[in-house]
């Protein structure tokens, strides 16, 4: 079988302490050894996978929400917004007085005109931490996306940014005063076909695991869902089977249930 998997809430603990149990490790390795394909499927860019995640041991990646992915090392897909787009929903988001972070397969930006709202501070800083490159703007002549998050409050305009974005892209609302936009036509549903393609592997031989409501595409392309036990309900209505919590050895649980191992 193949196993897709969200990272943050559910390899990855979405908290500020940013674990990946022992017991998940353990669990992914022992399913691979048993002859399963593991992939992850995330929102994040590949180039935010960070070195921890991947040697888990992982036989590929779909990332920024369908639009990049890699089987054994082989990239297949690595989808690129229009440069003139691009350039739109930068002024757009800087028009309606939102914090964004636009996300490529090779570099983060941000928009040093616009205000640090939200989670957008820690976030920009946890990155610094990790030594990753925080200081490109959408200034730069080699400005582009792939896909982006978003933070508002009060002050914003959100409104005015989900119309001025509903013909390219799909809005995905996170809560807590943030959100995602991933460009339509891709998804983490789009990435699971066409890795099962690349394989020959039939979807229903496919699981999916995830916690929050932009993992709903790819639970919704498979039979065999399964949503985390810190889950919203309505991801957990969604989902063929809930696991336990992410600390209580959810995945290891989940994969056990499966008969992966």
């Amino acid at each position: 079988m193949i196993v897709f998997f969200d990272i943050d809430g559910t390899i990855i603990s979405d908290d500020d302490n940013h674990i990946v149990p022992e017991s998940t490790v353990a669990a992914i390795r022992a399913a691979r050894k048993n002859g399963h394909l593991m992939y992850i499927n995330t929102g994040r860019t590949i180039m935010n996978i960070e070195k921890e995640l991947r040697d888990i041991g992982f036989d590929g990646y779909v990332c920024g929400c369908g639009t990049y992915i890699e089987c054994g090392g082989r990239v297949l897909l690595n989808r690129t917004v229009p440069k003139k787009l691009c350039n739109e929903i930068a002024e757009l988001i800087f028009e309606c007085d939102m914090t964004p972070l636009y996300e490529r397969s090779d570099a983060f930006f941000t928009d040093k005109r616009t205000r640090q709202i939200g989670g957008f501070p820690a976030l920009k800083e946890r990155f610094r931490t990790q030594g990753k490159d925080v200081s490109r703007d959408v200034s730069d002549a080699d400005f582009g996306f792939d896909k982006l998050v978003a933070w508002y409050d009060e002050s914003s305009n959100l409104e005015q940014f989900k119309s001025g974005v509903a013909d390219e892209f799909d809005y995905i609302d996170r809560g807590y005063g943030f959100c995602e936009l991933a460009v339509k036509g891709f998804s983490k549903g789009t990435g699971i076909k066409e890795v099962c393609d690349y394989h020959n592997i039939p979807i229903d031989e496919a699981l999916a695991i995830g916690d929050s409501l932009n993992d709903l595409p790819m639970l919704e392309a498979v039979r065999n869902s399964i949503a985390m036990g810190e889950s919203t309900e309505y991801l957990k209505q969604k989902s063929a089977f809930v696991t336990k919590d992410l600390y209580d050895d959810g995945i290891k649980y989940a994969l056990e249930h499966f008969g992966l191992i």
